[in-house]
């Protein structure tokens, strides 16, 4: 029996495309260069506020999920009301993020005590929408593999939309400043009004999907102490948080822009080109992370060949780190560096479909949790997700300006006719091997926590079946 209609999909994947337009502006590499070269605070304030914001995350995100899970509205939903509550302060707070009122250093102290309330509005705000938008992924269906087969189109939609808006508002922001001669500043302003506030009000559309998996009263959480108490017996869901925490040390990838604005000429791609920094990254993530796409399309191809989404994760890391390692010793120097992003192109392939084995895992985890306990946790596992989506952003951010301020990076004017050689000596160094080898170290990482989930396809199967009749002995 197929229970989602089209026309419930084609709502929420639109509201999901809304969702991931906003986010791309403060989830991407894009975030941290704005902070350190627009809105020009200094790399190690930056990697402070990054690393203060995340241990909030950490707070926050879990305690949202709890509350969640222990609230259910009149109607008996505990998600779908929020996905129409909160995109308006979400578009709001994502405008205000991006306001630069100055950026005069005895002003400092102001700046940031604005930019922390700011940011703060928007994680709640945030927060909410996402745990809901998410969470309801593993309640629009009790049937687990239609819900995979929605899960891989919202996370392939979701993937696409967030990778081309988070590759072309740089680039795009970049060149109509330099087109108009207007302040990247005030670009970037007007580019969060109209995408970040549009993003937010079309992501309301999600709300058009149903919760057919209700929590029964009896059987909800009775107290947020009973949340997390069910969150730490989840081992799936914590063995999947910690691969992801370790994957987050791989902070080259936030490099990006200052290796391609300090350590490749301006003529790269012609002496007459408006293409910048920022354009050379949208190029290099158009080329090595764009066949991503291709591999989101065959997840389900790669569940079957490696008999589960854990194995077919432990594959994609193991690839992502021989690509590197092989680019990293060809090295950047002219047409090599074409050759090194080639390389990367094949090895992210199927690095496509690991959101979607990680979504689908950590709905298995729900569907387990409520056989073995008798309650669903949606709340509190999707907030886990935004947990780690957002402090592994934030961690690869802080440990990312982290190295600039010790590589004693300063930020250089875009007026500037040059930049190569306005670094230090260190930061010459140690800027390409911080690049390229640090995702695969993280990727290294990544696979230890993966080889202890034991969840088989035989196992989910069971699960599945016991837990449908269960509930056909509750409703008969």
């Amino acid at each position: 029996m197929k229970y989602i209609d089209k026309k419930e999909k084609i709502n929420f994947y639109a509201g999901l495309t809304g969702q991931n337009i906003v986010y791309s502006f403060i989830g991407a590499g894009f975030f941290t260069y704005f902070m350190t070269d627009i809105a020009m605070f200094p790399a190690a304030i930056v990697s402070a506020l990054l690393i203060i914001m995340k241990v909030w995350d950490g707070i926050n995100d879990p305690l949202i999920g709890s509350i969640i899970d222990k609230h259910t509205f009149k109607n008996g939903e505990k998600l779908r009301p929020l996905l129409r509550y909160t995109p308006l302060p979400v578009g709001i707070f994502t405008v205000l993020i991006f306001l630069v009122f100055s950026t005069e250093e005895d002003l400092l102290w102001l700046r940031v005590a604005y930019f922390i309330i700011m940011y703060i509005g928007w994680d709640i705000s945030y927060t909410m929408q996402d745990v809901a938008m998410w969470g309801i992924t593993a309640s629009v269906s009790p049937d687990g593999n239609e819900r995979d087969t929605f899960v891989k189109w919202a996370r392939t939609i979701g993937s696409c939309v967030y990778g081309v808006f988070s590759a072309l508002i740089p680039m795009a922001i970049e060149m109509v400043a330099n087109a108009t001669k207007s302040k990247m500043a005030v670009v970037t302003l007007v580019f969060a009004v109209i995408l970040g506030m549009g993003g937010a009000m079309l992501s309301a559309r999600a709300a058009k999907a149903k919760e057919r998996v209700l929590v029964k009263p009896e059987t909800q959480q009775k107290s947020i102490i009973e949340s997390f108490s069910l969150l730490f017996q989840n081992k799936m869901l914590m063995l999947v948080t910690l691969s992801n925490l370790f994957g987050a040390l791989g902070f080259g990838g936030q490099l990006t822009v200052y290796f391609f604005k300090y350590k490749v000429p301006a003529d790269f791609l012609g002496a007459d080109s408006i293409i910048g920094a920022l354009g050379l990254t949208t190029i290099y993530g158009a080329i090595t992370y764009g066949p991503q796409f291709i591999g989101m399309l065959f997840a389900d191809k790669l569940k079957k060949i490696f008999k589960g989404y854990v194995n077919a994760l432990i594959f994609m890391q193991a690839l992502n780190i021989v690509t590197r390692v092989i680019a990293f010793a060809i090295g950047f120097e002219g047409a090599n560096l074409w050759i090194g992003m080639a390389l990367m192109a094949i090895g992210c392939i199927p690095m496509g479909a690991a959101s979607i084995a990680q979504t689908s895992i950590f709905c298995d985890s729900i569907d387990y949790m409520e056989w073995k306990t008798g309650k669903r946790m949606e709340g509190v596992t999707f907030s886990m997700q935004t947990f780690f989506t957002k402090v592994s952003s934030g961690i690869t951010a802080g440990l990312a300006t982290l190295a600039l301020s010790i590589l004693d990076y300063v930020a250089v004017d875009d007026a500037a006719t040059t930049f190569i050689g306005t670094q230090s000596a260190a930061f010459d160094t140690w800027i390409w091997p911080l690049f390229m080898l640090t995702p695969a170290i993280a990727s290294l990482l990544y696979i230890i926590p993966l080889l202890f989930i034991k969840y088989s396809p035989e196992k989910r199967a069971q699960v599945e079946k016991e837990l449908a009749e269960r509930r056909a002995q509750v409703n008969a």
